[in-house]
């Protein structure tokens, strides 16, 4: 059980966990592995599998200080996202109700990016690759669009 739990797994606070599993399957393909209730009803734990890792999901729980980004304002956080096409998962992602942050571009470090907020104030970006600038050109390159180039 703790295999599949490798690296760093991200728990989002939600508003509404059944809305939030119907959003991350529409946008990004997710798979519920398992979920479990408080006596309450309320989602206490439900594990996603989304691009290969585990993303958990539960309800708020204010009583316990846990409530989402809307609650709180606002998130500092970005979930990070490798796609094999980020124009078709940008769309996928607003189709199913995210808000777009920045439209699928050709970024200087060599990846096609996109940014989203989904609707429940968590924010992601996706990527697919396009080149691999060496070094030297990546140092370049981030020079230049500093500059505004």
């Amino acid at each position: 059980m703790l295999d599949e739990f490798a690296g760093v797994t991200p728990q989002l606070t939600v508003s509404d966990t059944d809305a939030a599993v119907r959003f991350y399957t529409a946008a990004f393909g997710a798979d519920e592995l398992l979920r479990n209730h408080d006596p309450d009803g309320r989602v206490m734990h439900c594990e996603l599998l989304v691009g290969g890792g585990r993303v958990l999901v539960h309800d708020e729980f204010p009583e316990r200080g846990s409530v989402g980004p809307r609650a709180l304002g606002g998130t500092p956080v970005v979930l990070h996202l490798y796609v094999a096409d980020v124009d078709a998962v940008f769309a996928a992602a607003v189709e199913a109700g995210a808000k777009a942050l920045m439209e699928p571009q050709d970024a200087f470090w060599g990846d096609r990016y996109a940014m989203v907020e989904d609707p429940f104030g968590h924010h992601w970006s996706m990527a697919h690759r396009l080149a691999d600038p060496s070094v030297a050109e990546l140092e370049e390159r981030a020079d230049r669009w500093a500059a505004g180039e």
